[in-house]
Order: C-alpha cells, then sequence, then structure tokens
C-alpha cells in the first residue's frame, strides 16, 4: 500500500529521511502517527539505524500481527530496554519462558482471586474521598497516581507502601526520562555513557530494587490469613517440573505489576474525569446507575455485572485515552502485510490511540459515547485494543477493569470531579499522561452530604 508522503508530509523519503522521521515522531509522537496514518493503512517509514519501520493501522492487519501470526514477531525495542527496569517479566519476557511464566502466574489471576481485592480498591478509594473538602482544587492526575498505587501497594503486599511512595514515583520518572532513547540508532550504548538521564535511572532503581526484595522477603514463610498477590507468586510451583519461581522471577513480576499496573489504571482515571466534565449527560446518567444500583452503602466487587454503564464509560475512556497509546512488535521471518513485506527484524508500529479514534472504525470517533459499548455491532478486534491482543493479552486487563469501575463508582457518588483546564497537553512517553497535572475543583455530591452529614464539606 501507499508508502508516499501523506499530505501532512508526515512521512519523509529521501537523504536524512531517516532522522527527520525520527524528530518529528520523537518531538510530538501523537499527530505525527495520525500523519502516517492518513498515509496508507500499512505505511513504510525510514527510520534511522532500522531495517524499516512498517506503521499498521488495518484493523484486520493488526489482528494478524498480535493474534493470528503472534508466533512470527517479539516485542519491540522499548519493552525489550525495559527490562533494565521490570527484569524478565510476563510483559518482557519471550518465547518458551513467557508461556512457562503465563501458565504459572494466570492463577492469579483468576477471576476470584481478583474479585476478593475489591474490599481493597473500594477501602482505598474511599480513603481518598475522605481527604478531600468541598470546593478544593487538586491535581486529578496526582490523586489518581496515589490512588492506585494505594490500591497495588494493598492488592500485591497487603501493605501500606506510602512510605515507598517517593521512591516508587522517583524510578518511574527516571524511567520515562530515559524512554525515547530506546528508537534511537545506537541506544544500547548510551547506557554506558555517564550521562544525567542515565545516573538518575540507574540510582532510583537500585534504590527500588532494594526496597522490593526487602518486601518479599519478610514475606517468605509467612501464612497470612489473606494472601496477597506476592503470597501467591511465592507459592506458586511450574507443574512442568521448572519448580517454584525464584526470588528474582517474583521481583520481576511484582515490578510489572507494581510499576506497569498503577501507572495505566491511574492515567485511564484521570482522562475519565476529564470526559465526564466535558461531557455531563454521561456523568448524569452515571450518577444515575450508581444511584439505581450503589445506593448509599459501598461498591463491592459484585456490583460489577450490574454497572454496565459504568463499565462503559471506562471503557470509552480506553478508547479515546489509551493509556498505552502504541504497541511494536519485531519481526522474526519475513511478513507480508497487505502490499507490503516486513522483513525479518523489521519493526511494525500498531498504535491503539491512532486506530481507536479513526472514523472508519467507530461512528462519531472522538466523540465521548459510552453507549456505543451497550448495544449494536461491537468493533472489530483489531480496532479496540487497549490491552493488546492474543495470547499476550494483558494478564491485568480484568483487574484493571474492576479496579476502574469501583473506583467510579465510589468516588461518582459522593464528588463531581470538574476538570478546570480549557486546554490539556498530553505528554505520550511511556503512557498517555496530561502534561503538567490536570487542575480539578471537587464538588461534595448531595449524596455525599446525607452520608457524612456535611463533615467533608467542612
Amino acid at each position: 500500500m501507499a508508502a508516499a508522503a501523506s499530505p501532512t508530509g508526515a512521512v519523509r523519503h529521501g537523504p536524512a529521511a531517516g532522522w527527520r522521521n525520527a524528530a518529528a515522531y520523537l518531538q510530538d509522537p501523537l499527530p505525527y502517527l495520525e500523519g502516517v496514518a492518513r498515509a496508507g493503512a500499512v505505511t513504510r517509514v525510514p527510520f534511522p539505524g532500522h531495517h524499516s519501520f512498517v506503521f499498521v493501522s488495518d484493523p484486520e492487519l493488526i489482528r494478524r500481527v498480535l493474534v493470528d501470526e503472534h508466533a512470527s514477531f517479539v516485542k519491540g525495542r522499548a519493552l525489550r530496554a525495559a527490562r533494565r527496569l521490570l527484569g524478565d517479566g510476563l510483559l518482557t519476557s519471550e518465547g518458551a519462558d513467557h508461556l512457562r511464566r503465563r501458565r504459572m502466574i494466570q492463577p492469579v489471576f483468576h477471576r476470584a482471586v481478583i474479585e476478593a481485592y475489591g474490599t481493597a480498591m473500594v477501602a482505598a478509594a474511599e480513603r481518598t474521598c475522605m481527604g478531600w473538602r468541598d470546593g478544593t482544587v487538586i491535581d486529578v492526575d496526582a490523586a489518581m497516581t496515589d490512588l492506585a498505587l494505594d490500591i497495588v501497594g494493598k492488592t500485591i503486599f497487603n501493605a501500606d507502601v506510602e512510605s515507598e511512595a517517593s521512591e516508587i514515583r522517583a524510578v518511574l520518572e527516571a524511567g520515562m526520562g530515559v524512554f525515547h532513547r530506546f528508537l534511537l540508532p545506537g541506544a544500547e550504548l548510551l547506557w554506558h555513557l555517564p550521562l544525567p538521564a542515565t545516573r538518575r535511572f540507574t540510582t532510583a532503581r537500585d534504590r527500588f530494587d532494594r526496597m522490593m526484595l526487602e518486601l518479599i522477603r519478610s514475606r517468605q514463610g509467612a501464612q497470612p490469613e489473606r494472601p496477597d498477590l506476592i503470597d501467591h507468586l511465592i507459592a506458586l510451583h511450574d507443574e512442568n517440573g521448572g519448580g517454584r519461581l525464584s526470588e528474582q522471577e517474583i521481583r520481576d513480576e511484582a515490578v510489572t505489576l507494581l510499576l506497569a499496573g498503577h501507572e495505566t489504571t491511574a492515567r485511564a482515571l484521570t482522562w475519565t474525569w476529564h470526559l465526564l466534565t466535558r461531557y455531563p449527560e454521561v456523568a448524569s446518567r452515571l450518577q444515575s446507575e450508581l444511584a439505581d444500583v450503589v445506593g448509599d452503602r459501598p461498591a463491592t466487587a459484585a456490583d460489577y455485572a450490574e454497572l454496565p454503564y459504568t463499565q462503559a464509560v471506562f471503557r470509552e475512556t480506553l478508547r479515546l485515552y489509551p493509556p498505552v497509546w502504541a504497541l511494536a512488535r519485531i519481526a522474526t521471518r519475513d511478513v507480508t502485510l497487505g502490499e507490503l513485506v516486513v522483513p525479518t527484524g523489521g519493526t511494525v508500529i500498531m498504535s491503539q490511540w491512532v486506530v481507536q479514534r479513526s472514523a472508519d472504525n467507530f461512528t462519531h470517533a472522538l466523540a465521548f459515547r459510552p453507549e456505543r459499548w451497550l448495544s449494536g455491532p461491537q468493533p472489530h478486534p483489531g480496532a479496540y485494543f487497549p490491552f493488546g491482543g492474543g495470547p499476550r493479552l494483558c494478564i491485568g486487563e480484568r483487574f484493571a477493569m474492576l479496579e476502574g469501575v469501583l473506583v467510579l463508582a465510589t468516588i461518582a457518588r459522593r464528588w463531581q470531579v470538574t476538570t478546570l483546564d480549557s486546554t490539556t497537553r498530553i505528554d505520550a512517553r511511556f503512557t498517555l499522561r496530561p502534561r503538567g497535572g490536570l487542575r480539578a475543583q471537587v464538588s461534595a455530591t448531595p449524596e455525599a452530604h446525607r452520608q457524612t452529614g456535611g463533615t467533608w464539606a467542612s
């Protein structure tokens, strides 16, 4: 298919084209990817130091890459480099090792196990609510980050990680600071140079690792009444003779769950409040469902199935503001996609941001319409993939959906969260973040006043 320049000039060819494409992408990746998609459903883009980059925006071809021919691809450069922080966990492992890990860890994410964490999710959201006062202006992005960290702390470690929150934030920010270098030629060499960003990352990661190993070692041999995810990981045994997970393997999985899990869900919740402010009719319908189903009692995991509109609100946010906004796969053999051949070693890029906002895939594509998930034809599997797809579908999807719905059910019944920034710039690094945070005013709802006698407003 098309390989010529798009109407916006997104795809450049000729001398030094690779460097010019890379510079344009690194400067502002989202509009750059949108421009590439306008050049064709499958577009080859020169990048420096690579066999080729092939951008794919056709849902059927995306499904082929993620599902039908998944064995012909491995993870992209960014996730390979993420091993420096995440280790060889489920997110970064490949091949037989990935299959072994997924089979072992799958029971940890059984429906009954995940639903048991619903109480901790609601309790954390309640604590967030109790810390707000009527009319206060907050950074709702920071608040959702703290809340999501509270939740993973309680569910992964059954512990209060507030004292370690600064180290967790430090390693995340340091990781974000070096993220884009993974696309550059010779990126591996950059790790050996005494660059400030590299030093900050290494220092933060080492402190974080010491903290994680201390937490894991403190749980060895414990017999908790309510096992958390670490307890489940310690108890796992490989039925194929591989033995139990080693301390390092437990660390790698726990780090992935802690960092990737809270970062992505926090961003999704932040953008949900952003959208609810701009679509008050959606917020009103959400409130009505919560009043009918939850009423004045705490939400529970059992409410999840009875809250289809709340689920739809969260799914629609994931469509418009997918925390993970692009996936990369490297071909292990020559693969034909449309009219192009991706050579062995070539990189395929698929962007949730582009595909999930395309008018070719969704009616009123840029509008926030949760009702699209309640009835009518559902999108092509390759047109909606906020959690990835195929055998590498995010193992935490059920956890994230339950968390998102229960947090919304808890906060929206008590607070109206009104974002105040008329324009919000997006910082597209590892996840989609609002640049500089997102200011919001919190106003106690009549339900909150009834439940607390107005104490939250004081």
